[in-house]
């Protein structure tokens, strides 16, 4: 937490600091329309936040589709361990017994 909170601190004062040495007013020209006029540090400001915005809605159905293959995933893992628990109902085995067990073995190895 403190240090994303830092680098925002730093990149902000990057930005701004940046923003008052690119004060230059500059034209925009687009294909259609009449040229933007406006300071360097502010059209590439928002230059970057469209892009920003772009890039996290063209990445949108690949973060729902980890998040879905994780939900998959971690259902398939509570089966498992549900199966796991009636094994071992079934058959009598105990946490106890298996811990005991493993202490037997590492007893055995020395």
């Amino acid at each position: 937490m403190q240090r994303s909170l830092i680098a925002g601190l730093v990149s902000a004062l990057i930005l701004v600091i940046f923003a008052i040495r690119n004060s230059v007013p500059v034209e925009l020209d687009f294909i259609i329309g009449n040229p933007v006029k406006g300071s360097l540090s502010l059209i590439l400001l928002v230059t970057i936040i469209i892009g920003i915005f772009v890039g996290l809605l063209l990445s949108y159905p690949t973060i729902k589709k980890f998040k879905k293959n994780i939900s998959d995933n971690d259902a398939e893992v509570t089966r498992l361990k549900n199966i796991l628990e009636e094994y071992k109902k079934e058959y009598g085995i105990h946490k106890n017994a298996d811990e005991q067990k493993k202490q037997e073995d590492d007893a055995e190895e020395k």
